[in-house]
């Protein structure tokens, strides 16, 4: 099964150094979504930007805004 980093950009990376293991990308792309949907939902302000999916290989699969999951 496939392994997937999940980094935080925040003007730096925050690394995902053991990763998760999921049969598709199109499962690593859901969960993305889900973690910046709950990082805005918890940290005010606009300080953290993505969410970015590597694979094990290292390369950056999806990326996401945090911000797309801001409510007004």
């Amino acid at each position: 099964m496939p392994k997937f980093h999940f980094e935080i950009i925040d003007g730096y990376r925050i690394e995902d150094p053991r990763g998760i293991d999921l049969a598709t990308d199109s499962q690593a792309k859901v969960l993305a979504d889900q973690i910046a949907e709950q990082i805005a939902n918890d940290v005010e302000g606009n300080s953290l930007k993505a969410v970015v999916v590597k694979a094990d290989s290292g390369e950056e699969i999806y990326r996401t805004a945090i911000g797309e999951f801001r409510e007004p």
